[in-house]
């Protein structure tokens, strides 16, 4: 995590997490942030495990920037109250009024098979929202109902078990 769980909100340095995975406040230098970060995070890895390789492979802070907003929309005000007053805010970015990411992971692919449910849709949406503020938090995420949605997973007792390769 990039910060003490329950800690208040003080300056920190924006230079924390994996680039890939870099929540867009930290990107654009806020230095008073939240476990909002690691949601973002846990969106990321959420969508790479669904498609098998990074959502967005940025080369620096910048282009990691254009990939994220090439995919949900370039934020605005309207739906990222305070984002004007980040430092990075002021760059300008090629306008993209739309948000893509229900067409990277459709309910079902081009031959039928199930990609991402709307339920699991819904919680990777919440997941990657630019407002940290209205971010999923933890412990509401682990209480979507996407949890509870068929298939659901398998007993531990039906799980195979393997012997250790280690003596």
């Amino acid at each position: 995590m990039s910060r003490q769980y329950g800690s208040p909100l003080k300056q920190y340095t924006s230079l924390v997490v994996t680039l890939w995975y870099r929540a867009p406040e930290l990107l654009l230098g806020a230095k008073e942030y939240s476990t909002a970060v690691d949601m973002w995070s846990v969106g990321c890895i959420m969508a790479e495990l669904l498609a098998k390789e990074p959502l967005f492979k940025g080369k620096n802070e910048v282009d990691q920037l254009d990939k994220i907003y090439r995919t949900l929309g370039t934020p605005n005000e309207m739906i990222w109250p305070g984002l004007s007053k980040l430092p990075g805010a002021k760059a300008k970015f090629r306008m993209q009024p739309y948000n893509l990411l229900r067409k990277k992971f459709p309910a079902t692919s081009f031959t039928g098979s199930p990609v991402l449910s709307d339920l699991g849709f819904d919680l990777l949406n919440s997941l990657l929202t630019y407002d940290p503020e209205k971010r999923i938090a933890a412990d509401v995420a682990l209480s979507h109902a996407w949890f509870r949605e068929v298939p659901l997973p398998k007993s531990k007792e039906f799980m195979p078990t393997f012997p250790s390769l280690s003596q």
